[in-house]
Formats: C-alpha cells, structure tokens, sequence
C-alpha cells in the first residue's frame, strides 16, 4: 500500500486507498503483545505435533521432551509407547526431569532399570482420555498398575502435584499433555510376611522368636491363621527372668508353651476392634482382659506400645512385660468318686491314732479310710480281735503303709471288723467298725490281760472278796443288834 496524499483534503489525516491510517493505542498493543507471548508458550507442541506420527515420535520433535525420549529408550519402552495403543501420556518437560533429580546413569542393574520403567509408566493411561473428560476428583489407573487423581480448580488441571500446562496434543496413537513435574509413584506396599517372620525380622524380639523355637511354635506361627500375637520385647523377656536354658523337661517345656500361646488369640484383633472391660480367651485356654484410658491399650499389666502391625497371617501388637497366666486352679479328684461312704476314718492330730477309732454303719454300707500327706506312713489290716496283735490271713487290708492312702470296704453282713495299723500297733494304734448287731461277739484278744477261773491265784482273790463281804454284813448286823 502506498500513501495517498493527492487525494486527501486539506486539514484531513492522511489516509490509505482503502482508509484511514490509525496509530494503534498503548492498550491496543499490549493486547497484541500478549496475545503474541501466549502463542509463543503453547510451542513446544502444537507447532510441531503431528497426529499422523506417534507419541514418541511427537515428543521427540518438541526440543523440550530430550529427558523423556532418552528415558524411554534406556528403560526399553520407546517400542511400547509406538504400539496401536491409544495412549495419554503425561509428558513432563527436560525442565520437570531436572528438577527431579533423575540421572540415568544411575540406573544399571535390572532392579534400578525397573524402578525407571515404573516411574515412566506411571505417566501413562492405556486409553485416550482428553481434557474434557477429566473430572475434579477423577481417579485414573496408570499402566504400572498404581492410581493417580487429577484436580480440576478453575479451569486448571493438575494429576497429583503436578500441573498440565498444555493438553490434548493428537498423537497417531494417542493423546500427549505436558506436565510440569514428574509423577513419581507411591510407594509400594510391602509384601507381607509371616508373622514368625516379622517378629524375626525387628530385631527387637530375638527372645521370643528363641522362645517360639526352644517350644516347637514357629511353624504354628508361620500357618495360616489368623492369629493376633502380642509380643514382648527381649527387654520384656529379660525383666520376666525367663532362661532358655531352666525348660528342659517335658514338663517344664510344657509350661513355656503355655506361657507363649497365652499371648496368641486364634482370630484377628486389630486395636480398633478393642473396647475397655473386653476379654478374649487366648489359644492356651486362659482369658485376658483388655484395658482402654486416655487412648492407651493394655492387656492384663502389659501395656501396648505399638499396635497393628500386619503380618500375612494376622496381626501383631507389641507389648512391653511378658504375659503369666492365671495359676490353674487345683484339680480336686475324688478318691471315691461314685463310691457312697458311711464313715470316713483318718488319722488324729497326734498321728498315732484312727479318728474315729470306732464307727458303727448298717449291713451293706461302706466305710472310707483317707489320709493325705501324714507325717509317717499308716495302712489297715485287719486283726483277729479287739487289740489283738494276730492279723487275719488274707484279710481285709489297705495294702502297703503309707502316707496317702485312699481306701474303702464294704460290709455285706452283721459283724465287728476289727483292724490295726502295721507300723504302730504297739502303739495301740487299733480300730473297729460295727456293722449291724455286731455279728457274734468278737474273739478276746491274746494280750488283753483279761485272767480266767484257770489263772492262778484266780480262786485265791475270790476267796477274800467273798471273806471281805461276808465280815462287811457280819459288822452291820451287830451294830443293828
């Protein structure tokens, strides 16, 4: 275009053929500054994106995504992301990958080159997802199998902490937005093991994992429960006094496994699960009782100091004593279980005496004779009369003396059974049991002094009594004279 000066009129701004000549405002051309420096950000890809290459391709292009595309490469995924697909690839800047600190000289072993594919693929979406599907709050599942969610606040969209500065670059077989950051993905669980495993595993409860070995439980512990273990510290096993070294009985071994099982209930408890006053009964048959205050978890005395820790098979909660269990309560057995007795004798305070020495039932009842833990051994024997010092042969006896005995009769007829005990009947250690009428009076014993009309002197000790009789009436009639 020329300018036009013939034509104009005088006193008229000059003017193009076409019009008139404006000088732009001061506003106008910030305006067209702007808009010119906005069109100058969205560079790196809308003007070299070609949607008939693929995404590597693409990035590859750009000038800006070198990190990437040499990322890629090393980690073995360039023939992956040229695949059908469709993909969305969240593409962070060579700016993103410095400021992550990612070198990849770093990354040599199978390992370190695994980390690298698992970092890379947590950029990528298998599916095109563009920005107009993305919702506030939208969860996506990312091709190394962990989540990602993406914020949408104004019209800007972050996924995760990192924000999308340009979205929807068509690739052949995808989708591509820029981001400003590398997405790093969450931590991985870890894989969970046994529970004799963990316990091996903190190096602070050596004493129990050598306990649960010295009582034969590892294996228990290493099945597939659920089991809820609370776990003393080797501090706590110290404080206890528990020696290894003291259980090498059947016996004693039986008590260190009734110890540890008393610290293991056969379902799974986590702490939310517990309330204040709640009891659970432990594997070994014993209850514990749980305390809640203040937030703090005790059972019985041992307060829990952590809690949930996860095992595969069940949970642990680590406690600081190691639990007692109650003291069993004594098994009281009958000696005479199903057996009615009439009388019970025992031995008297002294110890050299039947308590009672006679006792008297009806035909068909039976008497009990029980000693437990006497001074000095006792038995019954049966004798052939009332302190007689003659035993019956294969008579009715308790057996051997001793100091517990436990033993019973029963008496079928009318008679008066008459017993000693063998060590001490010349202590006149002597016992009698009637049953009935008595049966027909007992037998005099050989030694019990009794004298008869053939005892000497017998007549003699007659005579002066019937003499000391005859002169008492004789005295009595003459003072009546």
């Amino acid at each position: 275009m020329k300018l036009m000066t013939g034509d104009s009129t005088p006193g008229e701004k000059p003017r193009l053929k076409y019009g008139w000549i404006r000088r732009p405002s001061m506003n106008r051309a910030l305006t067209l500054l702007m808009i010119a420096c906005l069109s100058l950000s969205t560079v790196s890809f809308s003007v070299s994106a070609d949607e008939t290459k693929d995404i590597p391709a693409n990035a590859e292009a750009t000038g800006s995504h070198d990190s990437l595309v040499a990322a890629l490469a090393h980690a073995g995924l360039v023939e992956t992301l040229q695949g059908d697909g469709p993909f969305t690839v969240f593409a962070p800047t060579d700016a993103a990958f410095e400021a992550a600190g990612i070198d990849l000289s770093t990354f040599d072993t199978d390992a370190e080159n695994d980390t690298l594919s698992d970092i890379l693929l947590y950029h990528v979406v298998s599916g095109a997802v563009d920005a107009a599907n993305v919702t506030d709050g939208m969860v996506a599942t990312m091709v190394n199998g962990d989540n990602a969610t993406f914020t949408v606040t104004d019209g800007a969209v972050m996924i995760n902490d990192a924000n999308v500065t340009t979205a929807d670059v068509t690739a052949s077989n995808g989708i591509i937005h820029v981001i400003d950051k590398v997405l790093l993905p969450p931590a991985d669980e870890p894989e969970l093991v046994d529970i004799a495993t963990v316990a091996t595993n903190t190096g602070s409860h050596d004493a129990l994992v050598a306990a649960l070995a010295h009582a034969g439980l590892v294996e228990t512990l290493q099945g597939e429960g659920p089991f809820t273990v609370f776990a003393p510290t080797d501090a706590a096993f110290e404080a206890a006094g528990i020696d290894l070294s003291t259980f090498d009985t059947e016996e004693e071994n039986a008590t260190l496994t009734d110890i540890l099982l008393y610290h293991v209930v056969g379902a799974s408890v986590d702490a939310a699960s517990v309330t204040d006053g709640m009891t659970a009964t432990m594997v070994n048959g014993d209850d514990a009782t749980f305390t809640v205050s203040d937030g703090t978890v005790t059972i019985n005395d041992a307060t829990v100091t952590s809690a949930d820790v996860m095992a595969s098979n069940g949970i642990i909660h680590v406690i600081d004593k190691v639990l007692m269990p109650p003291a069993d309560e004594p098994v009281v057995v009958d000696p005479f279980d199903g057996v009615t007795c009439a009388a019970t004798v025992g031995i008297d305070s002294s110890g050299y005496a039947f308590s009672p020495t006679v006792v008297n039932i009806a035909v068909g009842e039976t008497v009990c004779w029980l000693w437990e833990e006497a001074s000095m051994p006792h038995n019954v024997k049966e004798i052939t009369g009332f302190k007689s010092t003659t035993y019956v042969e294969n008579g009715i006896t308790s057996g051997a003396a001793a100091a517990n005995v436990a033993f019973h009769h029963t008496f079928t007829e009318d008679t008066t059974f008459y017993y000693a005990c063998e060590p001490h009947i010349g202590l006149n250690m002597f016992g009698e049991v009637v049953v009935g009428d008595g049966g027909t009076p007992a037998t005099t014993s050989d030694d019990s002094g009794d004298e008869s009309e053939d005892t000497p002197g017998f007549v003699v000790v007659s005579t002066l009594v019937a003499v000391v009789a005859a002169l008492s009436l004789m005295g009595r009639q003459g003072r009546n004279d």
